[in-house]
This record gives C-alpha cells, sequence and structure tokens, in this order.
C-alpha cells in the first residue's frame, strides 16, 4: 500500500496507548479498520494508523501515513 512517494512517519509512544482514546479527546475522527488499523479524518487529511504488532488500544508504536 506504501510506495516511496507517500510521506510517512514512525512515532514511538512512552507507554501503552489506547489510541482511539486519545483521537477522541482530541475531537477527531476516524474509522476502525480492524484490531491494528484505523483511519483518522483530520480537516482535508485522511491518515492511515497502524500499530502493528500491537493494537490500536494498546499502542506502543504507530506508522502514520
Amino acid at each position: 500500500m506504501t510506495d516511496s512517494a507517500s510521506p510517512s512517519v514512525s512515532v514511538s509512544l512512552s507507554e501503552p496507548t489506547n489510541v482511539s482514546t486519545v483521537l477522541d479527546r482530541a475531537g477527531i475522527d476516524y474509522v476502525t479498520v480492524h484490531e491494528q488499523r484505523l483511519l483518522a479524518i483530520y480537516h482535508t487529511g485522511i491518515f492511515n494508523v497502524t500499530t502493528e504488532p500491537e493494537s490500536v488500544s494498546n499502542a506502543r508504536t504507530l506508522e502514520i501515513e
């Protein structure tokens, strides 16, 4: 799904974090795709967020495209 032209960033978190809860608190809409992936909708952008190998509810790292 990713090619070399796609902007992406990896984020390490200091402790396990429920990504959905953080997005809810920030007022950012999202759609859960499966346990390790969601699509966040912010302004006019859609961000593909994956948390493998952890689940979205207990993430230590994020890959955001």
